[in-house]
């Protein structure tokens, strides 16, 4: 069996790029090392594969096909006087803007969305919000969004 095949990692961070990418957002994953520093204003996404999911399934060669895991999304942008403004009036500032527009996307993923992100091996079954964490200083605001994600191997 192929090795990307066992790369749940990336294959799923691939998908969730090119989704948040086509939002409009400027987007880097842990594999993008290579693209330079990151902007002032910029959201990282970072999946962590958990273990098999307890609905588990064998695919016909044997192998697990359903898992569970994380998905962790950090939003930053610089904190200015009146916190730079939102192309969106009904939104206060830019950060807060971004935060809503990668929740938006996340909670309107649908079938036609997976399989246009996720054509190849690795696919979301189930997101799940689980928390965020917000921290602001005199410099920046930082918002981590955290996601319960289950995922299938096709």
């Amino acid at each position: 069996m192929d090795l990307q095949f066992y790369d749940f990692e990336s294959g799923l961070e691939q998908g969730f790029k090119t989704l948040i990418v086509n939002s409009g957002i400027e987007i880097r994953t842990a594999d993008d090392v290579d693209e330079g520093e990151l902007p002032d204003e910029c959201l990282t996404l970072q999946v962590d594969a958990g273990g098999v999911n307890s609905n588990e399934h064998l695919n016909s060669e044997g192998v697990y096909d359903n898992y569970t895991g994380e998905l962790t999304i950090v939003i930053k942008s610089n904190r200015v006087s009146g916190d730079r403004a939102s192309t969106d009036s009904s939104i206060r500032n830019r950060h807060s803007q971004i935060v809503a527009i990668a929740r938006k996307t996340l909670e309107e993923i649908d079938n036609a969305t997976i399989s246009a992100n996720w054509p190849n091996l690795h696919a979301p079954t189930k997101i799940k919000p689980t928390g965020t964490d917000r921290e602001n200083d005199k410099l920046s605001k930082m918002t981590t969004l955290s996601y319960e994600l289950q995922f299938r191997i096709t």
